[in-house]
């Protein structure tokens, strides 16, 4: 749960779950139960363990430590799921996860451990493991409910290929959760894929229904895949790349949601500087949580994704309403506005007219901010820290991807502005940017300008976040 120490940790999020201490990266294990959201996650810097914590509105969270421990054999990723009719034999309605064991020899397997108490307590379960192996790059289950044959199914990642079996996501079913038959492989070709999910979402405004495949690529962002399912093997229509910014990796969605399958989240970091983040009692958080939808458009199925409805809880004053105002190298229309804070919500529709880009400036002062770019003649959204604070890794400054301008000519923007990220959503969903940033405290401003022509700030709302 958020804590306020801002004099001594500035960086500690405010609306982002972060452990009071320690470290943390992917999620894992997460699952809806009795009017709760669970997130188990990877702790321990050096050696891996699953702990725990779980909220009621998805803003605010209460630690519950460590639910898998590291028992000589370190519990890496997995998912979990609500077993109502009680097919495992552990009690009805108990939470049954399932991880990989990695053993210091590299080899990893996979096993089962629940709950029969709402996840207070864990048990492992004492046939471990339920898929034995002796090949490491195994892991990451994540099972899941197959209606069509009221039987479980089951997505986990071969890493690397083995002498018998490709690399790409393995599918296996199982009455029970704990006997699994191997299926399939949706094969990775050339690629290395972990942290697998795979979900079924309605097409908004028709009687079509897709699965999704998420899956996180070379260690560096995530990527959904969108196409069909049936109980044995995968074939995907479309991928796309899940976020364009450099912090959003690991990322599960929750099973048993009342949102329905398309509510998740993500490691806000990555692994090329994770361990050197100027961070002191923790290092490491969680993006703000965002549902996916699927769409119907001109060029096939489209994937959507927005912040989760529960953001509204934490809007708080408003700050500024800024409509039809011009925005030029000499002309800043949000000067007059005072608008500055360090948790924040932006939304913006601007009209780039005649000019080259234009930039929303956050965390903004004399000697620091991060640029929001908007390149109109190529279409492209970027985020630029090169000048946000206290740390970048000097290949990811500049994070950036395709914006197509609407029908209408314009672009619209959603910035959440925490202590120590910016996430950017663009026209309605179909664009995400998601990054880490360390300013001083004193950055809090926020701005606009162009250049090479003018544009129009046709729409502008400023809004205070807290979870007070």
């Amino acid at each position: 749960m958020a804590t306020d120490k801002t004099d001594t940790e500035p960086f500690r999020p405010a609306f982002h779950f972060a452990p009071t201490e320690g470290w943390m990266n992917d999620p894992n294990g997460m699952v809806y139960h009795d009017g709760t959201y669970h997130l188990f996650y990877q702790a321990g810097a050096d050696r891996r363990r699953w702990d725990h914590a779980r909220s009621d509105d998805l803003c605010t969270w209460d630690e519950r430590g460590c639910k898998v421990p590291d028992d000589g054999v370190q519990a890496f990723s997995g998912g979990a799921v609500v077993d109502s009719d009680d097919t495992a034999g552990f009690g009805p309605d108990s939470i049954v996860a399932m991880y990989s064991g990695h053993h210091d020899d590299e080899r990893e397997d996979q096993r089962v451990a629940y709950s029969t108490d709402g996840g207070d307590t864990v048990s492992m379960y004492p046939d471990n493991p339920v898929i034995p192996s002796d090949e490491g790059d195994f892991r990451d289950p994540n099972p899941l409910w197959y209606e069509a044959d009221d039987a479980w199914r089951m997505v986990v990642a071969r890493v690397h290929p083995a002498p018998d079996r490709p690399r790409g996501i393995e599918i296996y079913e199982s009455p029970n959760l704990t006997d699994w038959t191997y299926l399939d492989t949706y094969e990775s070709g050339d690629q290395s894929w972990e942290c697998p999910s795979l979900y079924e979402l309605p097409v908004a405004g028709t009687d079509e229904r897709r699965w999704v495949l998420t899956v996180s690529v070379e260690w560096d962002h995530v990527e959904h895949h969108v196409g069909r399912f049936d109980g044995e093997s995968f074939v995907a229509d479309r991928r796309v790349r899940a976020d364009h910014g450099f912090d959003f990796y690991g990322a599960q969605t929750w099973s048993n949601a009342p949102e329905g399958p398309g509510l998740g989240l993500a490691w806000m970091s990555h692994w090329d500087y994770a361990k050197s983040l100027p961070t002191t009692e923790w290092t490491g958080a969680q993006s703000f949580p965002r549902e996916l939808a699927l769409t119907r458009t001109d060029d096939g199925v489209a994937l959507r994704q927005s912040p989760a409805p529960a953001l509204e809880s934490l809007r708080g004053t408003t700050l500024a309403t800024v409509s039809d105002e011009s925005i030029t190298p000499d002309h800043d229309p949000l000067a007059a506005e005072g608008v500055a804070g360090l948790t924040l919500e932006l939304r913006a529709t601007v009209d780039p007219g005649s000019a080259r880009q234009v930039t929303l400036g956050v965390r903004d002062s004399a000697d620091q901010r991060t640029e929001i770019v908007y390149d109109a003649p190529g279409e492209r959204l970027a985020v630029d820290r090169s000048e946000s604070g206290a740390f970048f890794h000097d290949d990811h400054t500049v994070a950036e991807g395709p914006l197509p301008l609407r029908a209408d000519g314009t672009i619209t923007l959603q910035v959440l502005v925490d202590r120590s990220s910016v996430e950017v959503f663009g026209n309605g969903g179909c664009y995400a940017n998601t990054n880490l940033v360390f300013p001083d405290p004193a950055s809090d401003g926020v701005s606009l300008s162009a250049t090479g022509g003018e544009a129009t700030l046709v729409s502008f709302e400023a809004v205070e976040l807290s979870v007070d």
